[in-house]
């Protein structure tokens, strides 16, 4: 009898021990499927924040190239418009581009292998040798005793006095007109005044009109809208003249990103 109980007890503690290690793989299973979705949700977050990261860097480096080619168009637009030729101005460009080139190194394992790179220097001038710049031929300008405009602005508009209401050198693709207002003196009559307005030294547009009287210690003004021409975010410029004489330089103004 006792022998019939103990093979009873050692069966039952063999099913038990059984039982157990049934369900041991079960659970690593489950807690390695438990421990991959953890750390896949961490991999998905963690690729989200640095995608997110270039993204923003991305937008940021492309702002900045904008506002340093608007700024580049605006430079070459104000020297051209003061007389410098704009093969000088490329000329010049293209040699300080050449000078910001990066010099390029060997690397530690071109070094070891006895491999170099030839780096030309930047071209300079000779020693003791003068650089001489173009002629410009100036174009011809009003004397004093002739006719001439004074106190030329960008104006959004005139008053009731034919004057610029504001200065404003600045506009937008959405402004309604652009005004250059100026004073002139001693216009004769008959003259023809014209306007030229330009972009990035291109002419865009230009206007004239017939004075039948003469013009002296009078404001004058033309205007542009979006009838027009585009307002084209960019450097601008408006000049004057009277039978073809210039009053003056041309009116540097730009037009910006609203």
């Amino acid at each position: 009898m006792r022998r019939v109980v103990r093979c009873l007890i050692i069966a039952a503690a063999a099913a038990i021990l059984t039982a157990c290690r049934s369900d041991e793989p079960q659970q690593t299973a489950t807690a390695v499927y438990q421990d991959s979705v953890v750390n896949i949700q961490a991999l998905r977050a963690t690729a989200t924040v640095a995608r997110a990261r270039v993204q923003t860097t991305l937008d940021y480096a492309g702002t900045r190239v904008g506002q340093a080619e608007s700024a580049r168009a605006f430079l070459v637009s104000n020297l051209i418009s003061l007389g410098t030729e704009a093969a000088h101005i490329e000329e010049n460009l293209a040699q300080l581009e050449q000078i910001a080139t990066p010099v390029s190194f060997n690397t530690p394992a071109e070094q070891a292998s006895g491999a170099t790179t030839a780096v030309a220097p930047p071209s300079k001038p000779r020693p003791g040798a003068i650089v001489t710049p173009p002629v410009v031929t100036p174009a011809p300008t009003a004397t004093e005793s002739g006719p001439r405009l004074e106190n030329i602005t960008m104006a959004s508009g005139v008053n009731e006095f034919e004057c610029a209401r504001d200065v404003n050198p600045r506009f937008t693709p959405a402004s309604a007109a652009i005004y250059v207002v100026g004073r002139a003196y001693r216009i004769p009559a008959g003259a023809t005044i014209s306007s030229a307005w330009r972009r990035a030294g291109e002419d865009v547009v230009s206007f004239s009109f017939h004075r039948e009287h003469e013009i002296n210690d009078n404001c004058i003004w033309f205007y542009i809208d979006q009838t027009d021409t585009p307002f084209t975010v960019g450097s601008w410029s408006v000049e004057i003249s009277v039978d073809g004489v210039p009053l003056s330089s041309p009116v540097a103004f730009q037009i910006v990103a609203n």
